[in-house]
């Protein structure tokens, strides 16, 4: 397995060799790059032979939480996506923020080969948060998988399957013991989902 930084703007590290085409991870809104379960999926999908993009959006170490909307964070998956698909189609994988920022950009090309959410934020943590429009997920025609713990408040299962009832790709949805970030026991359960979901993919 070969790692490398990415040669470009945003902080990033590469993994494995293009034998089976590109993914690139993003991750949450509290912690960059190095959360353990994207460490691991990363390692994961690069011993099965995909080239893997790891990477920060840039106000991570700068500031406190992203950009109201993800309007900085965008462009910047943008920015990979375009590196990455120099490889094939890229298959976005996400944590919370960076699964919200994906299911945005993925609505907006055709050059995406699937998408896997782990804990996708259907709602803000304040309970006076404005509720999200998740109208754009109609307008996705790739495979999605969502990975949901069964006690995530930021995303309730009945309102995960009000939202999945306007999608009209094929979708498998997950379900598994745990909180937003899996805990205490189901993190490596949700990365086997995830990794062998992406692994069958035609």
């Amino acid at each position: 397995m070969t790692k490398e930084i990415v040669p470009f703007e945003l902080d990033g590290i590469i993994s494995g060799v293009n034998k089976r085409g590109p993914v690139i991870i993003s991750h949450g809104a509290g912690r960059g790059m190095d959360a353990a379960i994207l460490e691991k999926t990363a390692s994961r999908l690069a011993d099965l032979g995909f080239i893997v993009l790891r990477y920060n959006f840039s106000y991570i170490g700068k500031k406190p939480a992203p950009s109201a909307g993800g309007k900085n964070e965008k462009p910047e998956l943008v920015h990979a996506i375009e590196f990455m698909k120099q490889f094939g189609k890229p298959i976005l994988v996400g944590k919370s923020f960076g699964a919200r920022i994906g299911s945005y950009v993925a609505a907006e090309r055709d050059d995406i080969k699937a998408l896997a959410f782990y804990g996708m934020p259907l709602v803000g943590m304040s309970p006076k948060s404005k509720p999200r429009d998740w109208t754009h997920l109609e307008s996705i025609r790739v495979p999605m998988l969502f990975i949901t713990g069964d006690k995530d408040k930021l995303c309730p299962l009945d309102r995960l399957a009000e939202v999945q009832k306007i999608i009209r790709a094929p979708l498998i949805s997950e379900v598994v013991p745990g909180d937003h970030s899996f805990k205490p026991k189901s993190e490596d359960r949700a990365i086997e989902i995830c990794v062998d979901w992406i692994n069958k993919l035609d």
